[in-house]
């Protein structure tokens, strides 16, 4: 298995004197998608929270290519290699897709991001480079022939695949997708289960933070399983389907 680029060790959260998070430690691995499930209440938004920078840890520990990161604010992460998307769509309605996605690859910029704009202090290097990596996010999201597009007038389904091209524009090494799959339709959920796999190609490692369970047995390597804040199994999609603590936690859901 390839090195951790993300490490989670021992993580707590607490809300006053509730426990959100107890102790949860999980690493996901270099090109690895690494998904995070669990009932309704189980502490999976504030894990990713906590990740992002959102929500202060109570105690425990972050690491991100094995630099501690759980004092660092959120811009300060995401400069550093973390990315993620939100369970809501958050876009620009008048950017272009084009344009989104190269606001998103700001944070790896030497120069001004105006000198693009301007033309002063313009490094021709970095701009090729840019466009380059847009040009590859543009294919592998599927928004090619959207991309010149105002944002307000694609689909929904295509301005969820844009937050992940406009978390990728920021050359992450781990993206953080949240509810990636909310108000897709079948054929929808097809194509990013396809998104996701083709991400890995980019040497970004993925957590999925998702309930529709078929995506995840069906894109992750490995699987972690939170009930009550706490972990209580992680395994291969296989395992974890025949894990008798997590199926007990699903009982009454539809896991």
């Amino acid at each position: 298995m390839t090195a951790p680029v993300l490490e989670v060790d021992t993580l707590c959260k607490s809300f006053g004197g509730v426990h959100a998070i107890r102790d949860l430690s999980f690493e996901v691995h270099e090109g690895e998608i690494l998904g995070l499930i669990g009932p309704n209440g189980s502490g999976k938004s504030t894990t990713v929270n906590s990740l992002a920078g959102i929500f202060p840890i109570t105690s425990g520990k972050l690491l991100l290519g094995g630099v501690q990161i759980d004092g660092l604010p959120e811009y300060a992460r995401v400069a550093g290699g973390l990315a993620r998307t939100f369970q809501t769509a958050s876009t620009f309605a008048e950017f272009t897709v084009r344009e989104q996605i190269l606001l998103g690859s700001n944070v790896t910029r030497t120069s001004h991001p105006l000198s693009s704009v301007f033309g002063i202090g313009r490094n021709p290097d970095e701009e090729a480079t840019l466009e380059e990596r847009v040009a590859n996010i543009l294919d592998i999201t599927g928004l090619k022939d959207v991309a010149h597009k105002r944002v307000a007038t694609i689909s929904s389904a295509q301005q969820r695949f844009l937050m992940i091209a406009t978390a990728l524009a920021s050359d992450p090494k781990v993206i953080l997708l949240d509810e990636p799959a909310a108000g897709l339709v079948s054929h929808e959920r097809k194509t990013l289960s396809k998104l996701i796999k083709s991400i890995r190609t980019l040497g970004v490692a993925v957590l999925v933070i998702e309930h529709h369970m078929a995506l995840i047995m069906d894109v992750c390597d490995r699987i972690v399983v939170l009930n009550f804040g706490q972990k209580i199994a992680e395994g291969t999609p296989e395992e974890i389907r025949n894990n008798p603590a997590v199926i007990d936690a699903y009982l009454g859901e539809a896991a």
